[in-house]
């Protein structure tokens, strides 16, 4: 997997003081800086060739055929069939995942990412 993420200074960092003080900050919407928005601007980049930068990447590592190719990775077909699950299930459908969580279903949803991270395991998954 990858995790990818768009340079965010939070306040009260060295790196938020100098960006301020080079007036590259573009925001205090602090519901922005999660990481997945530029709130700053770039040397050289636009902060919408920033953001445009960052989905085309993960758009293209979580292909589906990337996600395939992963998948058939594995020798045992249950580990075959957990990846492309779980892969599936977390990075294609997002947005869903999205509306879960704002909603407060998530507990609703444990059962399910319990099997997904168990299937193919000798054990189920534990509550942590």
């Amino acid at each position: 997997t990858a995790t990818y993420h768009i340079l965010t200074p939070y306040p009260g960092t060295r790196l938020f003081e100098r960006m301020e003080k080079a007036g590259r900050i573009l925001t205090r919407d602090w519901d922005l800086y999660d990481t997945r928005h530029a709130v700053c601007a770039g040397k050289r980049l636009s902060a919408e060739e920033i953001e445009r930068g960052y989905w085309q990447a993960y758009k293209d590592f979580y292909a589906w055929k990337n996600i395939f190719k992963a998948s058939s990775a594995h020798d045992d077909l249950k580990f075959k069939l957990k990846h492309l699950a779980y892969t599936s299930a977390w990075k294609k459908f997002e947005s869903p995942w999205n509306m879960i969580i704002n909603f407060g279903d998530l507990p609703r949803m444990l059962t399910v990412l319990e099997w997904l991270l168990a299937a193919g395991s000798e054990r189920p998954a534990s509550h942590v």
